[in-house]
């Protein structure tokens, strides 16, 4: 009995073995992990940064926008600070969500260095979007976190989605702009119910007839685009589960980002956060993505990359 169960725990772990075996052959773990960290050079400056201002309190405020005593250092630094520590958390960890899941769809389209290179414009076109908005916009006096650019990835990451989805369909990503637009707007909707609930805004708050707009925009939409839908559908039928897991994960993210970041009071704070400026970044991320993706794909560079995945 012993020697039988000995047996079998060998074999186990030559199973194990034989399985990372194959993993390895099929994934360049090295040159996957090269991707991943340029990824997280964000998110690794903004911990240098908590970490500086946990050290230096004072820091805090002085990286921030801050009408009332401004810098203009202060338009490149506003957005790897936050105003607590459980600010910090909920934007890091939707940052990393939203970015390492979009390099897994870069990487199985084999679209790293186009993923790679947008993340980075559409970082630095909100940096000093972000910063503007707080400046010249009359009702905020500060700007502070990573959210905004979180916003801004989040859009780009629809529109890997839908390169996944061209890939694996065969079908142009035009056939599902309309789906996108749908769930823009339902999200918006959403938001801003949300805000409604939260701070209990009166039948006469202006959010009322901007919920009204964005519903009925919403209602048009789905009506005008409701052949995208059928066809999305009829899609997702013929998906591998693989490919339904991804797109249920791309759900979760979006599910998890919207809860988390939209509007709430921050947590241990007075403050709350801005509506606009995150669909802002939305927007942002979808179209300025878009533009450079159009641009940048016909480089020959974003063309001629080494796979990680060998199929």
């Amino acid at each position: 009995m012993y020697g039988s169960g000995k047996g079998k725990d060998r074999l186990r772990t030559m199973n194990l073995i034989q399985k990372y075996s194959d993993f390895r052959s099929t994934v360049n773990l090295r040159l996957f992990s090269f991707y991943l960290a340029i990824v997280l050079i964000i998110p690794a400056i903004t911990i240098a940064i908590e970490y500086l201002v946990s050290v230096y309190p004072s820091f805090r405020s002085g990286l921030q926008v801050d009408l009332q005593d401004f810098h203009v250092y202060q338009l490149f630094t506003s957005s790897f600070v936050h105003l607590n520590f459980d600010h910090f958390l909920g934007n890091v960890t939707a940052y990393l969500l939203i970015a390492i899941y979009g390099l897994v769809l870069a990487t199985i389209v084999n679209r790293k260095r186009l993923y790679l290179v947008l993340t980075k414009v559409i970082v630095v076109i909100f940096l000093i979007f972000g910063a503007c908005f707080a400046v010249f916009n009359a009702t905020t006096s500060y700007y502070a976190g990573l959210s905004g650019i979180d916003s801004a990835l989040a859009g780009l990451l629809l529109l890997f989605w839908l390169m996944y989805l061209e890939r694996t369909s065969g079908r142009s990503m035009r056939s599902y702009y309309g789906v996108v637009l749908v769930g823009i707007l339902a999200m918006s909707a959403g938001i801003i119910a949300r805000y409604m609930l939260l701070y209990r805004t009166g039948t006469g708050s202006p959010l009322l007839y901007g919920l009204a707009a964005v519903t009925g925009m919403l209602v048009l939409a789905a009506l005008a685009y409701r052949h995208q839908f059928r066809d999305l559908y009829r899609v997702m039928q013929e998906f591998s589960w693989p490919s339904r897991l991804l797109t249920i994960a791309i759900a979760a993210i979006f599910l998890y980002f919207v809860w988390n970041l939209f509007p709430e009071r921050l947590a241990n704070s007075t403050r709350t956060v801005s509506i606009s400026l995150h669909l802002a970044g939305i927007v942002i991320g979808i179209l300025a993505g878009y533009l450079f993706m159009v641009y940048l794909e016909q480089m020959a560079y974003f063309r001629g990359e080494k796979e990680v995945i060998v199929r």
